[in-house]
């Protein structure tokens, strides 16, 4: 198939060697080739490729009566035409909250309604499915919708589209925009209908304030705008309505202007409108629910398109097996000297073939695990054993809570020394140890200090993390403690700009918090330490990735944005100061300490100009024609004197509404950090709740089915003796692939499955009354997907498994269907008990069948004595294996070998696995650590003998014996 390109490079050499052509073809092979170069190929999930029909403009066709209309249109502006008529018939005060719950609904329909279609097409492909079931797009199924639909869908399209040739994902898609048109368009139409109805015009405010929020709305509206149609022009229909949950394009996409100047600017800067409006309606309530749909908008985006776009996008990568390399360390004999005991010490040095695939986010895996452990930032990774940690809490608290109980003393020396305190630890953070920083930089002061008197550059970087991490705490700490002490509770929250300066300094709180969190995704442990000033082994490249796209130094705005929220929120003078000396130091910081350092280590990669500017730029330059008109007007008003001074006061005018501007846009972005917070808390609490949430659906006419017929056995994965335990039930090791062998009868459902419990959870042998948590199967491929297409699983739920196609066999002289599935990985329950498994009709949870039940368990080596490291690691070895699903790609062989594809679900099944062999609890990351089951079982090994109780004779051989012959 040939490229786009490459058919245009084509048709310029023709053009080119016909030079004797007329005019009138040159111009029609420059048609030809602008056609080809906005020709786009689409690729469907089975691999078929075709011609991606062109799609108009919906504003420009519904709004445009000369062109035709389609059923959907007349539907979509009947409707709006409806909102309409109401909002100048109804009074004021009836529309006002009856345009409310409009709104609401609208915006229900697209964050909740479209998200989740959405989500069932990106997991399950489900929309597409439905069609293919349905068969509105097949003419030989005789469907009564497919002519009309084709009627509909056709008057829309070019001559390029055809309704039968199209695949099934494009017509899909192509009902699904009409879904969308009807109601992004009643959304928007219901929001200014909302906005206008609460439109007043504050008595105590005058003329100037007026023009102000009026100058200001006008200006964030525009700039909604053009970030909508900068955003169009990027990614075309294709991405604007969500074309690749559907099928993919083979389109390059230049992902310039606005998507160089924000993240997600669609849904971040893209709703600088809402409070354009907001301002410009003099509402609250209009601002305030601005807030909650903007908000809606984030978790449509954190639920429904970033899951989609990672797996789309970001696939993980597939590692195959490599031959280990194994170095001296891991050739020498294992000796319990080698271990160190205590806790913190670091383990043996790894070998060179563990090069492979780990959690570390940069820099090498010996760099990180030397010189990172689970430190404290902040309050994160608090550990109350940790002496570290302990003191920091203890100074925080001394620091914050002591001055508040102290009533001897006049309350105006209480609030002096509390802001001099915050001044004193500004001073410490950014000057003082910016100065042991820069003289590290030039000359690795604070480095030869503890090389000095026997120390190493770990000792020396650790110190400097646990000071670090304490000054930096403490200058948020008394800031907000200084905010505190000068703040009052509003007698009247609607007394001039009380509510206004309360909603924006929380809203700059939250943009704080999400800048230092993208902050850190971004730099991670080593960055946020400053570890290129004491770290060798640092990456030797810069990446500008996650927020650093659009910004070079985030935190010298963004980082301080919460020290002006609680300016705002304080109204207090002494607060400013402190706020705007807390924000010149970290300029002074940023200036002399790490800017140089940047430039030392990285040179010339250090960029100079950052997303944001380069689109500011861009967009303030004019063309040379522009330029011309503009200089004739300027001209103009210079000869008018009158004229010239409103030009000079609406210039003045415009540079405080620009600088309100920018309050208001940081105010937009600042939503994401505390809803991805509410997302995630929700999120727990739905799983710890979700058997009290349950509701079963059940089928109530299970009359015609035999249940004689309907049978399930589980065989075990290997040919060995089946071993029993003390009350004769089956037993099986954790982790081992269960094969369920089930019959059923011929007219069973097309959806039942199968699902794994533990005895005793269900109160009814009949109906299954407890959530599955996802270890559940199909009994056969998933209708729901159609045919199998490439990297389509075709049975149902996420992890792993395996569906066998039934046959048609004779038992005990009845024709009945029999077939098996395979439970492994994440379909299997990773902790011990005794379980059963249930068959369930037809995507019900009524019981057709249950297994007998059997017993999963893991071998417990706690009362072992003579335990070695070798005979550690050969035990767990195979428990391992299991937990990589027994996948030869991937799986380690040996007890050396390291460890590939590990990640975290993974790493949470070995620890406790680990726990339930020796009673020894490990955190996940000490995997990511160690990565060989060598490395754990000495790690196992020490444990053991450090947490071994105390006896005259010691219960763990200090020395390795040999390990025994086999026989």
């Amino acid at each position: 198939m040939l490229s786009p390109d490459s058919v245009t490079n084509g048709l310029h050499s023709r053009e080119a060697s016909s030079s004797s052509s007329n005019g009138h073809s040159r111009q029609k092979s420059a048609d030809l080739q602008q056609k080809v170069k906005e020709m786009a190929f689409g690729k469907t999930p089975n691999g078929t490729i075709f011609n991606v029909p062109v799609t108009k403009d919906m504003v420009r066709e519904i709004f445009d009566m000369s062109k035709k209309k389609s059923a959907f249109d007349i539907l979509t502006l009947a409707v709006m035409a409806g909102q309409i008529f109401l909002f100048f018939s109804l009074p004021t005060k009836v529309k006002r909250f009856l345009f409310l719950f409009i709104f609401i609904f609208w915006r229900a329909g697209y964050n909740a309604g479209l998200g989740y279609l959405l989500k069932l097409q990106s997991e399950r492909r489900g929309l597409v499915a439905w069609a293919r079931e349905a068969g509105i797009f097949d003419k030989s199924r005789g469907n009564p919708w497919y002519d009309w639909l084709k009627v509909e869908l056709s008057c829309k399209m070019e001559a390029d589209y055809d309704f039968d040739a199209a695949p099934i994902e494009f017509n899909t898609w192509l009902l699904y925009r009409q879904l969308v048109d009807l109601i992004l368009m009643n959304d928007f139409t219901s929001y200014i209908l909302f906005a206008l109805s609460w439109l007043h015009f504050p008595e105590e405010s005058g003329f100037f304030s007026h023009l102000l929020r009026w100058i200001g709305g006008f200006v964030l509206v525009l700039f909604n705008i053009w970030v909508k149609l900068d955003a169009h022009r990027v990614v075309k229909d294709f991405a604007w309505y969500w074309g690749d949950f559907f099928f993919l394009i083979e389109q390059s996409l230049t992902f310039d202007g606005v998507f160089e100047m924000a993240p997600h600017p669609m849904y971040s800067v893209g709703y600088a409108g809402y409070y354009g409006i907001s301002l410009m309606t003099a509402s609250y309530m209009v601002l305030f629910v601005s807030l909650g749909a903007h908000a809606a908008q984030f978790v449509f985006l954190t639920l429904v398109e970033n899951p989609h776009i990672e797996k789309t996008y970001n696939p993980p990568l597939v590692h195959k097996r490599r031959t280990p390399v194994l170095s001296e360390n891991a050739l020498m004999p294992v000796t319990v000297n080698s271990v160190p005991v205590s806790g913190t010490s670091t383990p043996r040095p790894l070998g060179d073939s563990q090069t492979a695939a780990t959690l570390v986010p940069c820099g090498s895996k010996d760099m990180y695990s030397t010189y990172f452990r689970r430190d404290l930032i902040v309050f994160k990774n608090f550990d109350i054993f940790r002496s570290t940690d302990v003191f920091v809490a203890l100074i925080i608290f001394y620091a914050t809570l002591v001055p508040l109980l102290i009533s001897n003393t006049g309350t105006s020396f209480i609030t002096f020394m509390i802001v001099i305190q915050a001044l004193l630890w500004r001073v410490l953070h950014s000057y003082i140890l910016g100065a042991v920083l820069r003289q590290q930089s030039l000359n690795k002061f604070y480095t030869k200090h503890f090389i000095k008197h026997g120390g190493t550059v770990q000792d020396a970087f650790q110190s400097w993390k646990s000071i670090f991490n304490l000054s930096n705490s403490m200058t948020y700490a008394t800031f907000f403690l200084a905010a505190f002490k000068m703040y009052s509770i509003p007698d009247d929250w609607t007394y001039g700009t009380v509510l206004l300066r309360h909603v924006l300094g929380l809203a700059l709180i939250a943009l704080h918090i999400w800048a230092s969190v993208s902050v850190f995704e971004v730099l991670g442990d080593f960055g946020w330490f400053y570890g290129d000033f004491f770290i060798e082994e640092s990456s030797s490249g810069l990446f500008y990735t996650g927020i650093y796209r659009f910004v070079n130094n985030p935190e010298k705005v963004m980082g301080h944005a919460a020290f002006w929220g609680m300016t705002l929120i304080c109204n207090s003078w002494s607060i400013f100061i402190l706020a705007m000396f807390s924000q010149i130091s970290n300029f002074l910081f940023l200036h002399f300490v790490e800017s140089p350092h940047m430039k030392k280590i990285y040179g010339d990669k250090v960029r100079k100009e950052a997303g944001v500017a380069k689109t500011v730029k861009s967009a303030t330059t004019l063309s040379t024609k522009m330029k011309l008109e503009v200089d004739k007007i300027r001209e103009k008003l210079e000869e008018t004197p009158e004229i010239k001074d409103v030009l000079q006061r609406t210039q003045a005018v415009s540079a405080k509404a620009q600088t309100f501007v920018e309050g208001t846009t940081e105010l937009v972005q600042s939503v994401a950090p505390k809803l991805q917070e509410m997302v995630s808390s929700s999120r727990a609490l739905l799983e710890n709740s979700r058997e009290k949430l349950f509701v079963a659906r059940t089928w109530d006419e299970m009359g015609v089915f035999d249940m004689s017929q309907y049978s399930l056995k589980v065989i075990a994965s290997s040919e060995a003796t089946q071993k029993l335990n003390a009350s004769g039930l089956p037993v099986y090791e954790l982790g081992e692939p269960l094969t369920v062998v089930w019959t059923a009868p011929l007219n069973h459902g097309s959806k039942d499955w199968i699902g794994i419990y533990k005895v005793g959870t269900n109160s009814s042998k009949k109906v299954t009354n407890i959530a599955s948590k996802g270890r559940y199967l199909f009994t056969g491929p998933d209708e729901r997907l159609g045919e199998a297409e490439e990297g389509v699983d075709d049975h149902a739920g996420k992890g792993d498994g395996e569906v066998f196609e039934e046959e048609v066999v004779w038992i005990n002289e009845k024709e009945l269907c029999r077939s098996r599935v395979v439970f492994l990985g994440d379909k299997l329950p990773w902790f011990e008990g005794i379980f059963e498994f249930r068959y369930h009709h037809h995507n019900r949870y009524n019981v057709m069948a249950c297994s007998e039940p059997f017993e999963m368990t893991l071998q417990n080596y706690e009362n072992v004595k003579i335990n070695t490291v070798p005979l550690i690691g050969e035990a767990l070895l195979p428990f391992v294996q299991r937990c990589f699903n027994n996948d030869k790609d991937v799986m380690p062989c040996t007890i050396e070998e390291t460890f590939i594809m590990i990640n975290e679900s993974i790493a949470k099944r070995i620890v406790k696995g680990i726990e339930l062999m020796y009673g020894i609890d490990f955190a996940w990351e000490v995997v990511a650590v160690d990565m060989s089951c060598s490395n754990l079982a000495q790690r196992i090994f020490t444990a053991r003998k450090a947490l071994a109780p105390f006896s005259s004779t010691p219960a763990i051989p200090s020395e390795v014996p040999e390990l025994a012959a086999d026989p």
